[in-house]
Parts: structure tokens; C-alpha cells; sequence
């Protein structure tokens, strides 16, 4: 029997589309990987916690991370990594765990106490379907694939603990913390695939050589009754056109709304928005609120005045760009279990710190990779507010009202 013949407990369902078993993909690209993104915010912004496990089938690796801000300006990171296999089956990595309990519908994400500050027991309640973010999307660059990738979003209701520190916050559904979430897989930008093949020619034409100017934002926000998912690019001239799913341009915006499971209400798309109003934390390319009007399909207007509650969590805390201490980045092979992580200072509203507060730690790209949760007041209706993930990245040389450049936030990706 060969090596990879291995069967797993994926082989019980009947959900086979090759001869071989859920132990191999089809792709050989070390750059694959399947897994999941979670945010968690609870209302009054006091933490921000950003959570992920990831495998990589082809380098044998699964990794994991949590990042918690909290409003004392801290960043608590903690990074996990182990063989994948033999226990494949395991949705496991060092202090870290998920159980799927009914697909979409919910899941238990765990991590156990340990000596990097983050720990947590929350159920996850899926609000409505999942929304199909990026159906198969390809890039090319000079003629040559180089990314492929496929994910999905989806909002939802929190209940269980989470300590950080020495904080520690209970809550239920009633208490309105709001999770935010996506499951992508396919290679590119999410680990391996992050960094360039050193032995490759750079493209000529096409792929992606860096950020484009301007603030893309993207949101996923749970309301009472509704998901509401957004994303878009507003350019240095202030002409909104669509952010993309991986940097497409399909558009004015891209957009989602859709209503509880069960509620007999199908799901909707916004046909435009229109920005007048952006605000800046002390002038700094670090979103405070912002004014939004969406038209829908009907011809009427949703107003929305989106408010960052929450300190930033930045990305590279998690293991992106060569944040781990090793500096290979995520889905890399470290032995049978590493576990790790740091503390750092945020309270500046772009610069990054050492826990000391005395030592910058640069992030890439560009510095501005970070996300924040956000409030969503209907401005015609005060009591429809929604709390989701912001992302809001500032990239070029000038931007309206914005008056500190900062390091990195005139590179892109570096």
C-alpha cells in the first residue's frame, strides 16, 4: 500500500471527487492550505481577538494563532505549529482546538491556558448562511497561475469566556459580542505563498506587485436580525471603485446582506455606495469613523455612520510576512511543536512597539496591515446597530485628511 494511502475520518462521508483519500489533495503546491479566520469583538471594544488554525497539506504542517488588543493599548500574541500528520484528523495545534459541532451552524473554538497570556472556551452561533465571498478565483502573472483561492464569510452570535492577561470576560448572546468569520483555501497570501519563489522570475505583467493606493475597507458586521458584509476601495481622489476579492475589480462595491437562518428572507446585494465623510485618530492613517450611504436595489438609501471601538490587531502578530520568530512565515515546518509569542505596545494609533514601549516593531506590508471592530448606526434608525470587523488599510502617498504618513504606509508590500 503506498505511503499517502491513509484513510481518515473525512473517508466516512461520501464526499470523495478523486480515487484518493482525504489524506492527499490534488494540488502539489506547497502553498496550499484550508482553514479558518475568526474575529471577536465584544461592543464596548474593551478586546479585540482575532484567532486562526490553518493546514498546509503539503509542507505536513497545521499552525495556529490568537491576537488580542485590548484598551489599554496591548497586543497579546501567541503562535502554535505541529506535523499534521499521522493526526490529521485533529483540528488541534498546542494549546489550540476547534470543534465542529453542526456545519455553519456552530462551533467551539478553544485555547487552553498558557504562558503567552490568551486563553479562551467560545461557541460560535452562525447568524445566517455563509456568504460565497470568493468563488474560485484565479490570478495570473506572465501567462503563469499564481494564485488560486476560494473562501467563504460568515457572522455570528458568541457565548463563553476569554482572558487575557489578567482580564478575564464572560458573555452570552444577550450581552451582543459579535463574531466575524472566514474559511478560505487554495494557495496565496495565506502562508507559504505569502513570500515570492526566490528562484522565479518577478512578473512583467499582472499578479499583484502591491497594494493600490487609496483605503480599502472591508466589513463584516452581524446586525439584530441580518448579516451585512461590504468591501470597496476609496482612491486618493476620492472615486470609490470595487477593493476585489484579492485585488479583482468587478465594480463599484461588493456587497452581501443577508437575514437569519430560518427567516424566509433571501439575501440582496447594495448596487452603489457614496463616502462623504472620513475621520482620522489624531490625523493618522488610522480610521476613527466614517459616514456611508448605500443605495439599494429599490432605489432608497441605507446610511451608516461606521465608528471604530476597538484598538488595532496587527496582522504580522499572528505569523504573516515572516512574523514568526524565525522570520519563515506561516505553514513552515518547525519541528513536531512550537509554541510561542510576545507582548506589544498599540496605544500609538499606527506605530508599533516592543512591550517596553521603547523599540518599534516594523510591520509589513507597508505597516498599514492591521483590523479594528466597528459599531454600524443606522443614521435613519439609531437602534439597527451593527458590530463587526473593520478592515481599513491606507496605502499611497497622500490621502484626504490624512496628515502623518507614518513609516511604511507609503511602500506597499516591501
Amino acid at each position: 500500500m503506498p505511503d499517502q494511502r491513509v484513510l481518515t475520518n473525512l473517508d466516512e462521508w461520501p464526499r470523495h471527487q478523486t480515487l484518493d483519500t482525504f489524506n492527499t489533495i490534488l494540488s502539489s503546491d506547497p502553498g496550499w492550505s484550508d482553514g479558518y479566520w475568526d474575529c471577536i469583538g465584544d461592543p464596548n471594544g474593551e478586546v479585540n481577538l482575532i484567532t486562526a488554525i490553518r493546514v498546509y497539506a503539503n509542507t505536513n504542517v497545521i499552525d495556529a494563532y490568537a491576537m488580542a488588543t485590548t484598551d489599554d493599548g496591548k497586543q497579546y500574541n501567541l503562535r502554535a505549529s505541529r506535523r499534521l500528520r499521522p493526526d490529521i484528523d485533529g483540528i488541534t495545534v498546542g494549546p489550540f482546538g476547534k470543534n465542529i459541532i453542526d456545519g455553519h451552524r456552530k462551533y467551539r473554538l478553544t485555547c487552553d491556558e498558557n504562558p503567552h497570556g490568551i486563553s479562551f472556551d467560545i461557541l460560535w452561533e452562525g447568524v445566517s448562511p455563509p456568504y460565497d465571498e470568493a468563488p474560485g478565483t484565479r490570478f495570473y502573472a506572465d501567462g503563469r497561475l499564481i494564485v488560486e483561492r476560494s473562501n467563504y464569510i460568515q457572522a455570528g452570535d458568541l457565548s463563553g469566556s476569554l482572558k487575557v492577561g489578567d482580564r478575564e470576560w464572560k458573555f452570552d448572546v444577550a450581552d451582543g459580542w459579535a463574531g466575524a468569520r472566514d474559511h478560505s483555501w487554495g494557495t496565496g497570501n495565506t502562508g507559504m505563498g505569502e513570500k515570492p519563489n526566490p528562484f522565479g522570475a518577478p512578473p512583467l505583467t499582472g499578479g499583484r506587485r502591491g497594494l493600490r493606493a487609496g483605503m480599502r475597507t472591508w466589513v463584516v458586521a452581524r446586525f439584530q436580525d441580518r448579516l451585512l458584509y461590504y468591501s470597496f476601495l476609496v482612491g486618493p481622489d476620492g472615486k470609490i471603485s470595487s477593493a476585489g476579492t484579492g485585488g479583482q475589480e468587478t465594480g463599484q462595491i461588493h456587497s452581501w446582506v443577508d437575514y437569519r437562518y430560518d427567516s424566509g428572507k433571501e439575501g440582496w446585494s447594495y448596487t452603489g455606495v457614496e463616502v462623504p465623510e472620513m475621520n482620522w485618530v489624531d490625523g493618522w492613517p488610522r480610521l476613527d469613523n466614517m459616514i456611508i450611504h448605500f443605495s439599494r436595489p429599490d432605489g432608497g438609501i441605507d446610511r451608516f455612520n461606521v465608528k471604530n471601538v476597538s484598538k488595532a490587531v496587527y496582522m504580522q502578530g499572528g505569523g504573516y510576512w515572516g512574523g514568526w520568530d524565525d522570520g519563515l512565515g506561516r505553514g513552515a515546518y518547525r519541528g513536531e511543536e512550537k509554541v510561542e509569542g510576545e507582548i506589544w505596545d498599540v496605544s500609538h494609533p499606527i506605530l508599533v512597539m516592543d512591550e517596553s514601549g521603547r523599540n518599534e516593531v516594523r510591520q509589513r506590508p507597508g505597516g498599514s496591515y492591521a483590523e479594528n471592530y466597528a459599531t454600524l448606526t443606522n443614521l435613519d434608525d439609531p437602534s439597527d446597530v451593527g458590530l463587526g470587523i473593520l478592515e481599513a488599510i491606507v496605502v499611497g502617498d497622500e490621502f484626504p485628511g490624512v496628515e502623518h504618513a507614518g513609516p511604511g504606509f507609503t511602500r506597499g508590500y516591501d
